[in-house]
């Protein structure tokens, strides 16, 4: 998939609000709960937490921990130095 555009607009806007208005244009209510999940079960992964906890706490199906889980073991991101790991240590909420 090209996410060249979208990650323009994803890091080129440097305003928290108009990014929430285009998240919200972009994205069912679904979808950017799942999208919100995602990103706590990569958090909480962070932190040690088990999968069958995560699946309790968030109330998710542990099939979704778990393909967050595939995800965080095994996307370049999560190898490689960048902040983005360090936003989501920062911003868990315990």
């Amino acid at each position: 998939m090209k996410t060249n555009l979208l990650s323009q607009l994803l890091t080129k806007t440097n305003n928290c609000k108009n990014m929430e208005l285009f998240l919200k244009a972009l994205f069912t209510n679904k979808e950017l709960k799942e999208l919100d999940n995602r990103l706590k079960i990569f958090q909480m992964l962070l932190h040690g937490k088990k999968q069958r906890e995560i699946s309790e706490d968030l109330n998710v199906g542990i099939a979704t921990v778990t393909r967050g889980s595939y995800a965080f073991e095994n996307e370049e991101i999560f190898k490689i130095k960048s902040n983005i790991i360090d936003i989501l240590r920062a911003n868990h909420k315990k």
